[in-house]
């Protein structure tokens, strides 16, 4: 309404200042409420095309990874958070902590959840093949809270085979718990290794496959921060969970850097472009590691006491396919070595960082636990968290060992 009054009083001093009759000298108190409403006008004018302008901007949105057209859930940009972001973290956190959601207890029926698939990236496999690269989402469907924990599922399969549905039942879980949540497919595969032989390949070939999924994984992320606001996630609160090989990519994406890589495989960055080409890093805050079906931290990844993530692990001691202590990925010797559940935990414990580790006395990879359990320990981790009730916990299966709670 004011830039049509504006457009009116301009065209009217333009008008009679051109045509000579402004002629207010007898009254020069007029003159100057007419002055400045010209200048207020003038002002306003300019604030609006600027906004506009800005506005139009800041809207435009990420681009289709197929070339086509999308959903508009997936073309809402949402900007990069400045530091101040997350200054009001611990916060948050108090809040987390004290709501009745977020615990062992299912706050939503799965009938009151919401699912959207969709794909979030496209890029090339192991043999230059393009393919897209999908996922699945859930959360509680018409929600009172509008920024929700985001947990993101990564699958296991030894970097061969698996898919996103191995974890949905566990996102389920979270998503009635009241978080966000999403499980993700991931580019699989390596030369010479197969399911009957999986030694058959080499060290720069897993490294490789590690490489990528970090990548896909960084993507993933990516397309969920840039949806944010739409999807109902608060970017100060990302919980990455990995089964298997998923854990050993989410260990990596927390603490394997792009020159860590370089000096575990020279060129690689050259091979297959940057790590995280977006800088999505910078886009969130990764609270804690979530993880499962063994642990698998790459030797000489940036891993201290500063980089430390809060973690939660699931092993056997017994584990036939990644080391519970310290070895070769899957026990192939000419594979990359890594830290599993039990010498990462130790470490933790030097680090003073919180983590729970759950074992079980048993040969094999797989576990006994159910993904129920799993998921409710997961929570409540979580829940301690965020309660800044610090602790460093040792369970044999289901009997808790050493419980020290810490600073």
């Amino acid at each position: 309404m004011y830039s049509i009054f504006c457009y009116e009083i301009i065209l009217a001093f333009s008008s009679t200042f051109t045509r000579g009759i402004f002629r207010f000298n007898q009254h020069v108190f007029a003159q100057r409420i007419f002055l400045m409403l010209y200048k207020i006008c003038i002002r306003l004018v300019i604030i609006s095309i600027s906004t506009f302008v800005l506005v139009s901007c800041a809207s435009k949105s990420q681009p289709d990874p197929d070339g086509g057209t999308t959903d508009p859930l997936d073309t809402i940009a949402f900007p990069f958070p400045d530091t101040t972001a997350f200054a009001s973290l611990n916060k948050s956190d108090s809040i987390f902590g004290s709501s009745a959601r977020f615990g062992d207890v299912d706050i939503f029926p799965e009938s009151a959840l919401a699912g959207k698939t969709g794909v979030y990236n496209k890029a090339n496999d192991y043999t230059g093949k393009a393919i897209n690269l999908d996922f699945s989402f859930l959360a509680p469907a018409q929600d009172t809270l509008k920024k929700r924990p985001f947990v993101l599922f990564v699958h296991e399969g030894a970097f061969i085979y698996g898919t996103l549905d191995n974890e949905m039942g566990k996102a389920k879980y979270f998503a009635q718990k009241g978080f966000a949540t999403a499980s993700i497919n991931y580019r699989l595969g390596f030369a010479g290794g197969s399911e009957s032989n999986i030694c058959g390949s080499n060290k720069q070939e897993l490294i490789r496959t590690i490489y990528r999924a970090v990548q896909d994984t960084y993507a993933a992320l990516f397309y969920f921060t840039s949806n944010a606001e739409t999807l109902g996630i608060d970017v100060s609160q990302i919980f990455l969970a990995g089964s298997s090989a998923g854990n050993i990519t989410i260990s990596a994406l927390a603490y394997t850097k792009e020159a860590d890589f370089e000096v575990l495989h020279p060129g690689i960055v050259k091979l297959l472009g940057a790590l995280d080409p977006h800088q999505t890093a910078k886009r969130f805050k990764l609270r804690a590691l979530l993880t499962s079906l063994g642990y698998g931290l790459l030797k000489g990844s940036s891993f201290s006491a500063v980089t430390a993530k809060p973690t939660i692990f699931f092993q056997r001691t017994g584990d036939n396919v990644l080391p519970y202590e310290n070895g070769p990925l899957f026990f192939c010797s000419s594979y990359p070595v890594i830290s599993g559940a039990k010498a990462t935990s130790d470490t933790l414990v030097k680090f003073n960082v919180p983590f729970e580790l759950n074992y079980e006395k048993e040969t094999g990879h797989l576990l006994s636990f159910p993904d129920a359990y799993i998921s409710q320990r997961y929570a409540l981790f979580v829940k301690r968290f965020w309660k800044k009730d610090y602790r460093q916990i040792v369970s044999e299966k289901y009997t808790v060992i050493s419980d020290k709670k810490i600073n």
